[in-house]
């Protein structure tokens, strides 16, 4: 049996050369900043990570990274392919890695069914003997994916968790109640963490959580003590962060911010663009305000 996954798993970014390689030392100082300010596993290759904008060989020298540096936390590999073509020679390559588990998107080109979204989720979990996540994003994919798909997925063994953006309170609150308890779900909302821990998220794959993971596990702690005006306070006092993580497309500012913090992880790749003046003064107006709100930003090493 897999150990159910709780806690911060960041959505962290890739570090990269100026070639678009793996930055490998780079990327273990990200980790190690993660794991040892409150993390208890990490999201690489996410679409943070930029999966699609990466070649195959710096994809996997990134997780052999991450799972070095991890030393034992669990490393799940985002894949976020747009058919099996792509996804069974990653998933395939992430396991001889090391990887602790994939994090599974649907393919976002095809014009998807319920039962074809099982197929290919079987096919992956046929082919690659890891622990699946099942990565619930319709503003990305285009698709939504029924409540009863999941739990499908669930019932069978082929998922044991899912990062869940889909932000129908709702439908996320069905979610909880059609699995059973040893699946995890994990919140994939930075701006509804507290609320879908009220609700039974046990962790979260959150962007924010790549600078902060101590402060949103301490969100994590009161939602789930039933302290739920306090750990939405505490969200609510990051909220300038996670509006300037996301003024301009992920993970562009976000790379900034690691910067500010002694973490350069490089550029991202065409067709994002350099983080603009007003954005760049924005992130590091939302960095200050923190630090001299009494937020904790710990620097890097």
């Amino acid at each position: 049996m897999t150990k159910p996954l709780t806690g911060l798993m960041p959505a962290c970014p890739t570090s990269l050369t100026a070639e678009g390689g793996a930055d490998v030392a780079s990327m273990k100082a990200v980790v190690r900043h993660m794991l040892d300010n409150g993390a208890s596993g990490l999201v690489p290759l996410g679409g943070t990570g930029e999966y699609t904008s990466l070649s195959p060989e710096t994809r996997i020298a990134t997780i052999e990274a991450c799972v070095e540096a991890a030393s034992g936390a669990p490393v799940y590999a985002g894949v976020l392919a747009p058919g099996l073509g792509d996804a069974l020679p990653a998933a395939r390559a992430f396991a001889e890695a090391g990887a602790d588990g994939l994090m599974l998107m649907i393919p976002y080109y095809v014009k998807l069914t319920q039962s074809g979204v099982i197929d290919y989720f079987h096919a992956v979990r046929d082919a690659v003997d890891l622990p699946i996540m099942f990565y619930d994003n319709p503003a990305r994919s285009h698709f939504v994916v029924d409540t009863d798909t999941i739990a499908a997925l669930a019932e069978d063994g082929t998922i044991n968790s899912i990062k869940a953006s889909n932000t129908d309170m709702a439908a996320f609150d069905r979610l909880v109640r059609s699995v059973g308890p040893d699946f995890s779900v994990l919140s994939g909302q930075d701006t509804l963490f507290a609320q879908q821990v009220a609700l039974g998220a046990v962790g979260g794959v959150l962007t924010s959580a790549v600078l902060v993971p101590g402060i949103w596990a301490q969100v994590q702690e009161l939602a789930a003590d039933g302290k739920l005006a306090e750990a939405i306070a505490l969200q609510r006092s990051l909220e300038p962060l996670m509006a300037a993580l996301f003024c301009e497309e992920n993970p562009v500012p976000l790379r900034h911010a690691l910067a500010l913090i002694g973490l350069e992880t490089g550029s991202s790749p065409v067709p994002l663009h350099p983080l603009s003046d007003s954005a760049r003064k924005q992130v590091e107006k939302a960095m200050s305000d923190l630090r001299a709100s009494g937020v904790n930003l710990p620097r890097a090493g």
